[in-house]
């Protein structure tokens, strides 16, 4: 109950003020574009709480999903729609690192949009075939050391978070690794469940898909505390090694959308994502709720951008 009651708190302080001005919005369904296929991380967050947000709202929430040029068709269609509430997008990791890999971006993260409400975040797993022989992170650091650039490791593709989560590991250990690419983190991890490959970031639904198949080893998960779906596995942290590494996925506006509506939309957020049923689904799917919204989302983003940047810079990536 505690912590249902801090994420309406913290969203309903935000510009409630201002909301008089939004009593007529939303009178039509409300469209969210995903830059990602059904079943991914962004679409998954968002139809978690699809049904109980328009309920809030009291009209439709009509997903769109616009997969394609490295994650960004869908933000682009939200950041060049009308600004007046009824066209969002989700943006997320990848949103944020991409300034940074691709030399013309069709849009302005910053100038283009506004960071609304951050909805999720997910705590990936660091994954090892069982017949490597290493049952701890320390343990694998010194394997690799070892042997300098022979262990490989599986990754959903140049800019992922599985890419550039053990980039900024092997820098910040000392380590280098070989990465093979995959089109999607979940066969990373059916090749290395196979012995293809020697190490795997994944996002805790597929860790946890791939574990119960046995032939691999969790070492750490990258999570502020323990996770019971996890049960034993240490944090980064714990295991000497205090690396954020999560992912995550918020709503965005196009610039110059009301802050009347914004503050609307926060509202009817902050009741969502402190719904039980809403909670539980995305629990179940490996994300934690988040709630950050307004002034500290925007934040967020922007140290994102910063943080991921000189991890892309100097491992030299592009996008494919």
């Amino acid at each position: 109950m505690q912590r249902r009651e801090l994420i309406v708190g913290a969203l309903l302080g935000i510009g409630l003020g201002r909301s008089a001005l939004a009593q007529e919005w939303p009178e039509r369904p409300i469209r969210v574009f995903v830059s990602g296929g059904p079943g991914s991380p962004a679409d998954v967050a968002i139809r978690s709480l699809q049904d109980v947000l328009a309920r809030h709202l009291g009209q439709s929430i009509v997903v769109e999903n616009r997969p394609g040029a490295h994650g960004l068709l869908g933000v682009d269609a939200a950041a060049k729609s009308v600004p007046d509430g009824y066209t969002l997008g989700i943006i997320n990791f990848q949103t944020a690192v991409s300034p940074a890999m691709i030399a013309k971006m069709p849009f302005d993260l910053q100038r283009d949009l506004i960071p609304v409400v951050q909805l999720t975040s997910e705590s990936p797993v660091l994954l090892v075939r069982e017949a490597l022989g290493v049952k701890s992170l320390a343990a694998l650091i010194a394997l690799a050391k070892k042997q300098p650039g022979q262990l490989t490791y599986g990754s959903a593709g140049a800019g992922s978070p599985s890419n550039l989560g053990i980039e900024l590991l092997q820098r910040t250990v000392g380590i280098e690794l070989r990465q093979v690419p995959y089109r999607t983190i979940a066969a990373a991890v059916v090749d290395l469940a196979g012995g293809t490959i020697d190490i795997a970031l994944a996002g805790s639904a597929a860790a946890q898909q791939g574990l119960k198949g046995g032939r691999m080893v969790a070492l750490a998960i990258s999570a502020p505390q323990r996770k019971s779906t996890f049960p034993g596995l240490p944090t980064l942290a714990e295991a000497g090694f205090p690396i954020d590494l999560r992912g995550w996925n918020g709503i965005a506006a196009p610039t110059g959308t009301p802050a009347a509506v914004l503050a609307k939309l926060n509202k009817a957020v902050a009741l969502a994502l402190a719904d039980p049923v809403v909670m539980g689904r995305l629990e179940a799917s490996g994300s934690e709720v988040s709630g950050v919204a307004g002034g500290a989302f925007q934040s967020f983003v922007q140290d994102e951008m910063q943080r991921w940047r000189k991890v892309v810079v100097d491992a030299k990536i592009t996008a494919d």
